[in-house]
């Protein structure tokens, strides 16, 4: 079976709280399992592919900001 991470995994992994890791669930699209109100988990499959499709992004608003300020 495939490693999950729980929030607290993410939390300790990246170095955020709580509040960050909801906020990209609910605005970058950080997909997690719920298994209940308190218990979600992620996949690190689907994990390496959420920062994969970030990477993506913040190359593009790069892209933009530096013809912006060209």
């Amino acid at each position: 079976m495939e490693r999950r991470l729980s929030k607290k995994d993410l939390m300790k992994l990246y170095g955020v709280d709580r509040i960050t890791i909801e906020d990209w669930r609910r605005i970058r699209g950080l997909n997690m399992i719920e298994v209940s109100t308190h218990s979600k988990y992620i996949s690190e499959k689907d994990l390496l592919e959420w920062e994969n499709s970030l990477k993506g992004d913040y190359s593009v608003k790069r892209l933009n900001n530096q013809s912006v300020s060209e």
